[in-house]
């Protein structure tokens, strides 16, 4: 009896299937032509500046009307992901993206090219940035197992896109007339990524966890338990600040180290190799949280390392040495890119039950609010009188001051692991139930323990009704 019971429910126990890997790289895939899509113009700023005739202020914009589609469309998502489940909120992603690459295309063919039909295929390609990137732990929760999760989002939160795009297009576009060219691959490679979409299954055959079974509150109701819910918030700025930072620092990069002697094809190998120490940031992290469930911990150990380098940006870019800039740059990414899921993560624990695809999106839409601020504060930052001429070295000032907010935040951060409490006690074996008033220790420890102090209360009224 026993060895069959032990059979039966090893049989039952949730794992990961292997149609869940492949899922993940379609995922993955959309991200990387999502990233694409969106450093395009932002790792050729000066290029672009004369392709269309327009200022570097102009071409920065590219990148903000993406912060405010994703702030806007982050108030949505959560309730999209809800109604329309895994597979078509990413399909119509995936559909954007595309539709928003091959109007940007067109654009080229206009004389001269089309700065309004651009701005409008970079805003429709701009929604699939949340629809893809707030899906994340949602996505990792209906895949993967508890012992995976991290694992999983950190492929998703990985910038893949990025790294390709500051190592390829720089090097494409090596004059004004190849901008077209570079236009017409994105929309190759966004287009491609969509229909290989159409193939992602659905869903697992069972779940891969038995907190899945746990009803979840509504969605407004679910809002409502955040807004209560002061450690979640402490996160929701810690993530803010410290993706926000990422986003400016990343789209302004060339603009900022320009001044001091750096050519955009220099500035986009800086970018590539920051964005690569990024993903070996994310990469690492996640098999780390989910072997040692350290969540705090490294919350801790990482934020201070983050402030640091931040720090060494106001005394080494000045220097103009490329070796130091790569060290600091490289470090800086690594640490930053760590933190995300480990933030992440400890959200989707700290508001359990509350649906991971509400606490992300709301995550992710702070970091882009923020990373949309902080574009507009560190391009205000330009100082055309100054030595060099258009330097930002107040903008890195502002950087290091967010930087040390957020080490701050995180000594803050006091808030339970209630998700994994929640899966541990749910892997429980069950035992059979004794007969009623045999109550064993054993059966006991099948039951809640609300439960069993309900049964001993139960019990001691019965018997002060038998006394009397």
């Amino acid at each position: 009896m026993t060895d069959n019971a032990e059979t039966r429910q090893s049989k039952d126990a949730p794992k990961t299937y292997p149609q869940a890997w492949y899922a993940l790289f379609l995922l993955v895939l959309l991200r990387t032509a999502i990233s694409v899509f969106q450093y395009t113009y932002s790792s050729i700023p000066t290029l672009t500046s004369h392709y269309f005739g327009i200022t570097l202020s102009a071409v920065n914009w590219l990148a903000n009307v993406q912060c405010i589609v994703y702030v806007f469309m982050s108030f949505f998502t959560g309730y999209l992901f809800e109604k329309l489940g895994v597979k078509l909120s990413i399909v119509i992603a995936g559909v954007l993206c595309a539709l928003g690459s091959a109007i940007r295309s067109l654009a080229t063919i206009a004389n001269p090219p089309s700065f309004v039909w651009t701005m409008t295929g970079q805003t429709l390609g701009a929604i699939a940035s949340p629809m893809a990137l707030n899906i994340m732990t949602m996505f990792a929760s209906t895949w993967f197992t508890e012992n995976l999760r991290a694992t999983a989002g950190m492929f998703v939160a990985s910038n893949y896109g990025a790294i390709l795009v500051m190592f390829a297009i720089p090097s494409i576009a090596t004059y004004i007339d190849k901008i077209p060219l570079v236009l017409h691959l994105v929309s190759g490679f966004t287009g491609l990524t969509f229909l290989l979409l159409l193939s992602m299954p659905s869903k697992p055959p069972k779940p891969p966890t038995t907190e899945l079974d746990v009803e979840r509150p509504p969605y407004l109701k679910g809002l409502q338990m955040l807004m209560k819910n002061l450690n979640f918030w402490i996160l929701f700025f810690i993530h803010s600040f410290n993706v926000g930072l990422s986003i400016a620092f990343g789209s302004l990069f060339a603009q900022i180290v320009g001044p001091h002697g750096y050519s955009d094809k220099h500035a986009g190998l800086l970018n590539a190799l920051a964005f690569f120490a990024g993903t070996l940031g994310c990469t690492t992290a996640g098999p780390v949280l989910d072997q040692t469930k350290q969540h705090k911990l490294l919350l801790k150990l990482v934020t201070p390392m983050v402030f640091i380098t931040n720090v060494a940006f106001i005394f080494v870019i000045p220097r103009g040495s490329f070796a130091f800039l790569l060290f600091v740059l490289t470090m800086n990414q690594f640490f930053l890119s760590f933190l995300v899921p480990v933030v992440i993560e400890l959200s989707s624990e700290t508001s359990y039950p509350v649906a991971e695809s509400t606490s992300s999106s709301i995550l992710w839409q702070g970091a882009q609010a923020f990373g949309f601020v902080f574009n507009l504060i560190l391009d205000a930052t330009r100082d055309p009188k100054g030595i060099p001429v258009n330097n930002m070295i107040y903008g890195l000032i502002f950087q290091a001051v967010i930087a040390a907010i957020i080490m701050l935040l995180s000594f803050s951060f006091h808030g339970k692991m209630a998700r994994l409490e929640a899966s541990d006690w749910d892997a429980i074996p069950e035992l059979p139930k004794s007969p009623k008033g045999k109550e064993t220790l054993w059966s006991l420890r099948a039951h809640p323990i609300a439960a069993v102090l309900d049964n001993d209360i139960k019990a001691t009224k019965s018997s002060i009704r038998i006394d009397t």
